[in-house]
């Protein structure tokens, strides 16, 4: 590059000539017009300054820059430029505009791309020099803390230099100056001390290990910062594009070598067989370690790097011995958690958390059926397996069960989703297994049936869990059953015969509801809603329907007391369709009673006002009167009564069987009277009710002491001198419900296989309808799939159902391959 001549001014202020050097002549020339000599000495006298303008007198400058200083000396220039690279002088922005304007008028004197490169060239050289002397400086310095400084302190002062030069040039060398100082500086300062900077930092890092930190922590912060901003265009080690520039594979990869090899002297004692549950306190220990100390001795970024590599050194190649030796620790909930943090290290795609799934399913079933009290502990009181008595402490055990394994998984596994899935998969298998509440009561005492029977206990207003919610909430009595409920619905959720569960559910109702010994309709109703979602519209159907039937009966009750008005019978009907009920009740056995007359006629008047609302619309529907669930409440009075209450008589709820015999003796137009004895047989011809009813029905009133039995004749008359303490006396005994035994339970069992055999067989219908053709195991997960709420399809219900449509000729078998159905149109 030819250098650039001096600026020279001779002769007085006034008079004197100036001889313009070669870069003022052509940027004169390359205006295309001359330029007074008087007006450049005139300017030149009064500021001691070089104007370049034309005839009309503007300034004329092709690089913007208006007032251009005298060209120095090229050593004076590179002596400004050095003071900017090394951070020794401060440059002015008029400095700037000097260096700026002295290569914009180099660039004028030749083919401005050639200029351009050759200016590039120029810069390239002289700072490859200057970085040159740096890096010298720099190997010279003590390693350790000194070095860092140093090092940081000169990239900071280069990098503030490069931006300056990279703006002032860029007009003349184009963009990409500051890209090609960053990869002068990587080539020249950066490469002869990469190693020894690393090793200094990791030096650092190290004695933080044995010391519990470095003296300035700020030093590692700065460093990793000035190496994340060096990206330089090329360099062999780093990948195209790396944001945090060398600082990757210069700081963070030495970091983490220095991490693993800290780590494995730790643990390099305990790689044997014996020792895996030491090996993983100890390594989730360091491990957590090097993560804390990683916050502050490396970028934020870059942390996820380093467990990265610490959890496949340390965790993954030890995947098997971990998995086998967790199986062994759900008794100890610290040794849990340890294994967990390892195994959340591991990235999700190796699939290192699923075996410990696995273990704590096994876990949660095994647990339960064996931490499961005794029958004879959930039933103290001796109480018939049949009666249910013990569901309310069985489900409370199961709840709290499944509130201490939730506690453990939240505490050990942070409540992660795969382990709360994982926890009711393994109540679930307790709940559904053969050996829940013991092999010998599984036929009577299955999850079903007890949950059934926990909800009929919440909602049966004299039962003592109802009681108990009732005396603990007297004003918010009915949030506490529902919030019972939902509780006992979590493991309903878990049961797989949903199907099963709401026909013993539906038995129960229908106990409450003919007993009136609900405790409220509006609580039943929310109870059955929340049941609805679980178990399918379809599988609550029968229930919603039974309560709607009670609120007809009630709406019919009010009209037909509505024409009653001026008679004091009290009558209370319940009219239920034989279709919903029939299961729950039992059949009528003397439809032909004879009860007394009052009773009668209310039943004729009823009869007649339910015929001329029901059978215009609907022909074909006829009442059918149950007695065995028909009471009335009578006052009797007996002759050698004594006592205040004799005087008022008694007040007896009796059903209709007795009704009808009491009728016998009280009533003057019957066959006998009060002081008649009559023979059971009699008895059962008169009132055609059966002599085993009747002699059932005339213990309980001989055992009430309302009639009595000569023991010679056998024959039994009225009481006369009947006394008792109570004014109000219940004999009705309406509990003729069919009882829930061993015979009942195969009945459900087998009504419910016959529903689930047509819903299997619709939802075949359904899906070869959709897809025409289907393969035999697509089609049965296909409806496993569409019936799975509410129960598991077995195989054997699944091979009937397509026996069943292929001899209908709804579907058939592909001819050419026997594993495919069509659908038959």
């Amino acid at each position: 590059m030819a250098e650039e001549e001096d600026v020279e001014v001779a002769g007085s202020d006034d008079e004197e000539d100036v001889d313009m050097d070669e870069d003022t002549k052509a940027a004169s020339t390359a205006s295309g017009r001359g330029i007074s000599k008087n007006r450049k000495r005139r300017q030149l006298n009064k500021s001691g300054r070089i104007v370049v303008r034309n005839k009309k007198g503007r300034i004329l400058s092709k690089t913007g820059v208006k007032w251009v200083k005298q060209i120095r000396p090229k050593n004076d220039l590179r002596q400004r430029l050095d003071g900017v690279l090394v951070g020794q002088q401060a440059m002015s922005i008029g400095d700037y505009m000097s260096i700026s304007s002295a290569v914009s008028l180099h660039v004028q004197r030749a083919k401005a791309e050639m200029a351009a490169e050759e200016v590039r060239q120029w810069v390239a050289a002289y700072v490859n020099g200057h970085l040159a002397a740096v890096a010298r400086r720099l190997q010279a310095l003590e390693r350790g803390a000194p070095l860092i400084a140093a090092y940081v302190a000169q990239w900071q002062y280069f990098a503030q230099a490069s931006l300056a030069l990279s703006g002032s040039l860029s007009r003349a060398v184009g963009s990409g100056m500051r890209e090609a100082m960053a990869q002068a500086w990587y080539t020249k300062v950066f490469r002869p001390v990469a190693a020894t900077v690393a090793s200094a930092a990791v030096a650092l890092v190290d004695n933080a290990r044995k010391e519990g930190g470095v003296d300035d922590p700020q030093l590692l912060s700065a460093l990793h910062s000035v190496l994340a901003e060096l990206r330089p265009t090329y360099a062999p080690e780093l990948p195209r594009g790396q944001p945090l520039g060398v600082y990757f594979a210069w700081y963070l990869e030495p970091y983490a070598r220095a991490s693993v090899r800290h780590i494995d002297s730790c643990t390099s004692h305990l790689r044997a067989p014996g020792s895996t549950r030491e090996y993983i306190r100890l390594v989730t220990r360091l491990i957590g370690d090097e993560e804390r100390r990683a916050e502050a001795y490396l970028r934020a970024e870059s942390v996820e790097s380093l467990r990265c590599v610490l959890s496949q050194r340390f965790v993954a190649g030890s995947l098997a011995a971990i998995h086998a030796e967790a199986a062994l620790m759900f008794s100890c909930v610290e040794d849990l958690r340890s294994v967990f943090c390892l195994l959340h290290r591991v990235p999700a795609d190796r699939a290192a958390m699923q075996p410990l799934r696995d273990a704590f399913k096994a876990h949660v079933a095994q647990h339960t059926l064996a931490a499961m009290p005794s029958l004879a502990e959930l039933n103290p009181q001796g109480a018939s397996v049949a009666s249910l008595a013990f569901a309310r402490n069985a489900v409370d055990w199961l709840l709290a069960e499944l509130g201490r394994h939730r506690a453990m998984a939240a505490r050990c596994f942070d409540s992660e989703p795969g382990f709360s899935a994982a926890l009711l998969a393994g109540l679930r298998e307790a709940l559904n297994s053969s050996q829940f509440m013991g092999p010998d009561h599984s036929q009577l005492v299955q999850a079903p049936r007890l949950l059934a029977g926990y909800f009929g206990l919440l909602l049966q207003a004299d039962s003592a869990l109802s009681l108990e919610l009732a005396a603990a909430h007297p004003t918010g009595f009915e949030d506490a059953i529902e919030s019972r409920a939902r509780d006992a619905l979590q493991l309903c959720e878990l049961v797989n015969s949903k199907d099963k569960l709401m026909r013993h559910y539906r038995s129960l109702l229908a106990r409450r509801l003919i007993t009136d010994s609900s405790a409220s309709a509006e609580l039943e109703r929310a109870v059955v809603a929340m049941l609805t979602p679980l178990t399918g519209i379809e599988n609550t159907y029968h229930v919603r329907a039974m309560l709607a039937d009670m609120s007809l009966s009630q709406n019919m009750s009010k009209q037909y007391q509505s024409s009653l008005s001026s008679e004091s019978l009290d009558v209370s009907v319940k009219i239920l369709r034989h279709s919903l009920w029939s299961d729950s009740l039992v059949p009528e056995s003397s439809p032909e009673l004879i009860v007394p007359r009052q009773a009668s006629a209310a039943c004729d008047r009823l009869a007649a006002l339910y015929n001329d609302r029901h059978t215009s619309s609907r022909s074909g529907r006829k009442l059918q009167w149950q007695w065995a669930y028909s009471k009335a409440t009578i006052q009797l009075y007996f002759p050698h009564s004594v006592g205040r209450i004799a005087q008022t008589g008694y007040t007896v709820i009796a059903n209709a069987y007795q009704l009808a015999i009491l009728a016998l003796f009280t009533d003057a137009s019957c066959l006998g009277s009060a002081a008649q004895q009559l023979m059971p047989s009699q008895i059962s011809r008169s009132i055609k009710l059966s002599l085993a009813v009747v002699n059932t029905e005339l213990s309980v009133l001989m055992r009430a002491g309302i009639l009595v039995s000569n023991s010679e004749t056998g024959a039994v008359m009225m009481n006369s001198g009947f006394n008792s303490r109570r004014v109000r006396i219940d004999i009705s005994g309406i509990k003729r419900m069919r009882q829930e035994t061993a015979e009942y339970k195969a009945r459900i069992d087998l009504r419910a296989d016959s529903n689930r055999f047509d819903q299997v067989r619709s939802a075949i219908m359904v899906e070869m309808k959709r897809h025409s053709s289907l393969h035999h195991a697509k089609l049965l997960s296909l409806v496993a799939a569409r019936v799975e709420r509410v129960f598991l399809v077995e195989r054997s219900v699944f091979k009937l159902a397509i026996g069943s449509l292929t001899e209908g000729d709804y579907i058939r078998r592909k001819e050419d391959d026997f594993n495919v159905y069509e659908y038959v149109v």
